[in-house]
């Protein structure tokens, strides 16, 4: 089956994490037998249009581990026009559709992630050449409702031209259902991947000093670490030994860091910093528990790549975890509360030998792994081939 993948964002290079995740689930459409392309536009802004440096410039064309990968650069030089920079958008990504076809031929089928605004563009370029069109949401914007009336009329237009719509969480469906009429009870539930390199080794074991406890997320706000700082603090006032290792990076992270100070806590928190893709699975290694302390998350990605790991997880209920932790694989508790984080790592830390990394990473492995991921799309895929009669005939 030959299926073009249409992200709204992307990594521009190996070290990138942003969007890390649909390159995943590319691969793991190509592992599982499938003919992938993808087409993958950077948006930039008008503050970078002229930076000191520019790193890890993207090629316009590669073959990532075999995948045809597309790139070009888009200025989003109309912010304040409604619709300004989704034209520009739906220009660009309609050129590289165009270059993508007379080069690798007509897909059997596109799948587009996030409807601003790569569902868009697809849901109206397949419409036209009568290819069927998958959209995968993954914003939390629409949870937070940071979205103008005119985005939201190309979103939901995007969802009435899709033939399937899959959200990442049953939370996100729901939020979804409400901020997108034509998509209402259209909403199907397939989670994100989690790759391979994250697969526990046999020989996994617990540290023998204090407990080590991990957070692994961008610092702003909304990852909600003020919270787990002084859910830390009462952990370590309550006499358990423990360890909390920060990383990331962000607007908030010398903040935290004065803020662990001031909590006398800084002995026993280490900040490591912005931790490249490749990397992640040796950390997950050392530590012995992961917390996802977010106020909102549409799926949590770090969570089910912990599990894949072996390690347990406390997170908050904050909409995605709530699929991802299932029993005997850790904890979940309320968001934007220190004291039921503070409650969560001490039980970890005195129970952590009644949890077992075999069977929390092979749980993990039949939800979350590339093949398990990657047949319930092509379940999907195959439903919509046989059933829908558009997809006979592409426009030449």
């Amino acid at each position: 089956m030959h299926i073009l993948i249409l992200p709204s964002w992307y990594p521009n290079h190996a070290n990138d994490i942003k969007g890390v995740f649909f390159r995943d689930q590319a691969q793991a459409l190509a592992h599982y037998g499938h003919t992938i392309g993808v087409i993958a536009l950077q948006r930039r802004s008008l503050r970078t249009l002229f930076p000191k440096k520019q790193n890890n410039k993207a090629p316009h064309f590669e073959l990532d581990e075999g995948v045809p990968t597309y790139r070009c650069q888009v200025l989003e030089a109309l912010p304040k026009i409604p619709y300004g920079n989704y034209f520009l958008y739906k220009r660009a990504a309609k050129t590289l559709l165009a270059n993508y076809v007379e080069e690798n031929g007509w897909p059997d089928l596109i799948h587009a992630h996030s409807t601003l605004f790569a569902g868009a563009v697809a849901s109206e370029w397949g419409n036209e050449n009568n290819i069927p069109v998958v959209i995968t949401e993954h914003n939390s914007g629409f949870a937070l409702n940071i979205y103008r009336p005119w985005q939201l009329k190309v979103a939901d237009k995007a969802t009435q031209g899709a033939q399937a719509c899959i959200a990442v969480s049953p939370s996100l469906g729901e939020v979804l259902d409400q901020r997108l009429p034509s998509s209402k009870g259209r909403w199907e539930w397939i989670p994100n991947v989690v790759a391979e390199r994250f697969n526990a080794p046999a020989s996994k074991k617990y540290s023998a000093g204090p407990t080590r406890f991990l957070n692994l997320a961008l610092m702003t706000e909304k990852k909600g670490q003020y919270d787990l700082l002084y859910g830390f603090s009462k952990l370590i006032g309550g006499g358990t030994k423990a360890e909390l290792w920060l990383a990331g990076d962000g607007p908030i992270r010398a903040a935290l860091q004065e803020l662990a100070n001031q909590l006398e806590v800084s002995s026993q928190v280490r900040f490591l910093g912005q931790v490249a893709p490749n990397q992640v699975p040796s950390l997950l290694q050392q530590v012995d528990a992961m917390v996802v302390s977010s106020h909102y998350e549409t799926f949590g990605v770090v969570a089910a790549e912990a599990l894949m790991a072996g390690l347990p997880v406390i997170a908050t209920r904050c909409g995605g975890p709530e699929c991802i932790v299932a029993e005997g694989d850790g904890l979940l508790v309320p968001p934007r509360d220190p004291q039921s984080l503070a409650s969560a790592m001490d039980h970890i830390a005195k129970n952590l030998s009644e949890y077992s990394p075999h069977a929390i990473a092979e749980r993990s492995k039949s939800r979350f792994s590339g093949a398990a991921v990657a047949a319930q799309l092509t379940y999907l895929y195959t439903r919509l081939l046989t059933s829908n009669s558009k997809v006979s005939q592409p426009k030449s």
